[in-house]
């Protein structure tokens, strides 16, 4: 049923997919412009691992595998943007200034660069796990198609680990001053997934379909709050001294 289930990740990333993009036309938010990205990846991800075993092994699939991984190398980090946007949104004085966004900015496009070299070192590899039919940069002895294929190890996943930490640490600071505990919960629930032994049973896809959904949920919140207060908002208010 792993085929099944990805295909209905999907599904729930299209959702999100058509949410931010609601969100984008209602505000006009650049951060939301810029999540389509990453979230249509996300979307074609799923899919394309779910209907891999109707495809089949061949160069059809391995074609449609190759944008999951670009994608991912290009715009998986940019969770790291919208969390810092959300602070911004949520009213935190230190996140108003355009040098605190710079900082959020930066620590994106330099894990963008640690990923690069992915794109022109990294090759394609038959997987075949449960039900699943695949091409990934990596394949365990276990996971083998055919008798005669080779081990290839996976390196950490630093750019993704890193880009959790940063979206539980800002919604750690949501949770603690505006009472919003979603995109914390979130980003935690994508780390726990991603690690055994529940990412032995492929649930790190659905962890990014919590960590994307928090802070989606996050800039639409406090977008609206910020949007539809008059006078100073209640984000406005947020204590000077807290972490923005």
């Amino acid at each position: 049923m792993y085929s099944e289930l990805f295909i209905f990740q999907a599904l729930l990333q299209a959702v999100l997919l058509v949410w931010v993009w609601k969100l984008w036309q209602r505000t006009g938010l650049l951060i939301a412009a810029c999540l389509l990205v990453p979230q249509f990846g996300l979307v074609w991800d799923n899919l394309i691992v779910g209907i891999g075993k109707f495809v089949g092994l061949s160069p059809l699939l391995e074609a449609l595998s190759w944008p999951r991984f670009w994608l991912h190398w290009l715009a998986g980090t940019w969770l790291i943007i919208a969390a810092g946007s959300a602070l911004r949104l949520a009213g935190f004085a230190r996140m108003q200034s355009t040098r605190a966004m710079l900082l959020f900015c930066s620590l994106t496009f330099a894990l963008i660069l640690f990923d690069l070299p992915h794109f022109w070192r990294d090759n394609l590899y038959p997987v075949c796990e449960f039900d699943l039919i695949r091409y990934s940069t990596a394949v365990s002895a276990e996971n083998f198609c055919f008798p005669d294929q080779l081990a290839v190890r996976s390196s950490p996943p630093i750019a993704s680990i890193l880009t959790c930490f940063v979206v539980i640490g800002c919604g750690f600071v949501l949770m603690l001053r505006r009472r919003f505990p979603w995109m914390f919960a979130g980003g935690v629930l994508m780390l726990a997934s991603a690690m055994p032994p529940l990412r032995d049973y492929k649930l790190d896809n659905f962890g990014e379909i919590l960590i994307a959904g928090g802070c989606i949920w996050a800039i639409a919140r406090f977008s609206a709050e910020r949007s539809g207060s008059s006078g100073p908002s209640k984000a406005a208010r947020v204590d000077r001294s807290s972490v923005g």
